[in-house]
């Protein structure tokens, strides 16, 4: 028995598959004459007798090493033959293999290999064909969409061949608790290494009060600590290092960009009447018992703008040994409802904004709206709330949306259903009524609907439609005038 059928009988695959699945002989051949050269023996082997057989969900992982970490990732089986010619030229069109040795055409695309979470990683699995030492052996790049970074990957090495890739294949279970603490040990290394010579030091005070006072005077001037936000996301956000100079970076970024980071820090509200609760030991459902003694969270209450009531937590770091305080981010941001008469009540947190609770109809439409209003903190003027109230209320506006809308339907839509052959109109003939004035478009709608009002005198509204059902009708009304 050869190497690649001893390798194959160790390796689960599905027991009782469905579709072909194996290559046939005129497209290996195929394959071998676009690539000009000749496919390793172990490589038709196995397309000719395994092809696309998928492997058993539990028995499909593999370690991969990149750079210090490992990464425990799922090889699911081979590609579809359908389509290798395709993923060959999209391998070579987006230029996946740039950094690669040899000729970047002579790299066969297997398949994508994908697993692990924050970051989630995917590899284009690649054999090589060039001439030399290497010849027949696999190689992982990151695959390259069409809006993805365009710059290539480093390529990783991962088998000599495909009998010795085959080997590397086990259970999920016991692949990823190896790589769980082997990377637990190398973030512990490459954090402590960081921890005893910062690159950059966060804005501290003596207690957290006063620096949080600091930070509401002095925001653009404050950095917030990112080397406890990098153990807060390894910890209890599960996010994965795997080098010093990827912790570096994203200290650098997390200490100067979330002070000002509208969720996780600040806007530049101004705060009246502050006030602050009792500082509490941080627990998260998650990792919090992991994470150095220190962490505090702390709720700050105060007036902004016209005497909305604003509750913010922020989750602070006390360094004990050196008696300092540093700010870690803002867990939340919370105002107090507003009800505005005649419309319904508005909430602001920080991950949704100011939106209305319930949906709303315009006197002006015979569909409810989710309404949301554009901005943050103090986004909810008395200017802001007076066109809210006009917008729900300015019933003249109906006859210009009707108006509007006929045109578009009659001039842009409806020519495309009346071009269609007789099955497609009879498929399609619901969404498509013929309506003959304005005032009859609103059969048109689906039951979904959004405006988001942008300052006092503009806003866009987004309405399913049956006549165009991926993108639905989008406008923007500037000053009660339709202008795009």
């Amino acid at each position: 028995m050869s190497r690649i059928e001893d390798a194959v009988a160790g390796v689960r695959y599905e027991k009782d598959p469905y579709y072909p699945y194996r290559y046939d002989q005129e497209t290996v051949d195929e394959i071998e004459a676009m690539l000009g050269r000749p496919l390793p023996d172990d490589l038709r082997w196995y397309l000719l007798n395994i092809g696309r057989l998928g492997l058993e969900y539990d028995h499909s992982s593999l370690l991969v090493r990149r750079g210090e970490a490992l990464l425990n990732l799922r090889f699911k089986g081979i590609g579809d033959q359908v389509f290798a010619k395709s993923r060959y030229e999209h391998f070579l069109e987006r230029k996946e293999g740039g950094l690669l040795s040899g000729d970047m055409a002579h790299y066969y695309p297997l398949c994508d290999i994908e697993g692990e979470t924050y970051p989630s990683v995917s590899l284009r699995l690649l054999i090589d064909l060039n001439d030399g030492a290497s010849y027949g052996s696999i190689w992982g790049v990151r695959p390259i969409g069409y809006v993805d970074d365009q710059t290539p990957s480093e390529p990783i090495r991962i088998a000599g061949d495909l009998s010795e890739f085959l080997g590397q294949i086990g259970s999920e279970r016991s692949l990823r608790d190896k790589a769980e603490k082997h990377n637990e040990a190398l973030f512990t290394r490459l954090f402590s290494a960081y921890l005893a010579a910062p690159a950059i030091s966060p804005t501290n005070d003596a207690d957290g009060e006063s620096l949080l006072q600091h930070f509401f005077a002095h925001r653009d001037a404050t950095y917030f600590d990112g080397l406890r936000n990098i153990e807060l996301d390894h910890y209890v956000g599960g996010r994965r290092f795997e080098t010093a100079e990827e912790i570096a970076k994203s200290v650098e970024t997390l200490t100067t960009s979330l002070p000002t980071n509208p969720f996780h820090g600040s806007t530049g509200v101004h705060r009246q009447n502050i006030k602050f609760g009792k500082p509490e030991a941080y627990y998260a459902n998650f990792g919090s018992d992991r994470l150095t003694p220190g962490f505090t969270s702390l709720t700050v209450t105060s007036t902004i703008g016209e005497g909305l009531k604003f509750s913010e937590t922020y989750l602070l770091f006390e360094d004990r040994k050196a008696g300092a305080w540093t700010i870690v981010r803002r867990l939340n941001g919370v105002i107090a409802n507003v009800k505005i008469k005649d419309v319904g009540t508005f909430c602001f947190d920080s991950t949704y904004k100011w939106h209305l609770k319930k949906k709303v109809t315009p006197t002006w439409a015979e569909f409810k709206v989710e309404l949301a209003v554009d901005g943050e903190e103090a986004a909810l003027t008395p200017q802001v709330i007076d066109f809210i109230r006009e917008i729900v209320g300015k019933s003249e506006f109906r006859s210009v949306f009707e108006d509007h809308v006929f045109r578009l339907y009659k001039d842009r839509y409806y020519p495309d259903f009346e071009a269609m052959d007789a099955e497609e109109k009879t498929e399609w003939a619901k969404n498509f009524p013929d309506i003959t004035k304005p005032s009859e478009i609103w059969p048109l709608f689906g039951k979904k609907a959004s405006m988001r009002v942008h300052g006092d005198n503009a806003f866009t509204l987004r309405v399913d439609t049956g006549f165009d059902p991926e993108h639905g009708l989008d406008m923007r009304v500037e000053d009660w005038r339709i202008v795009g």
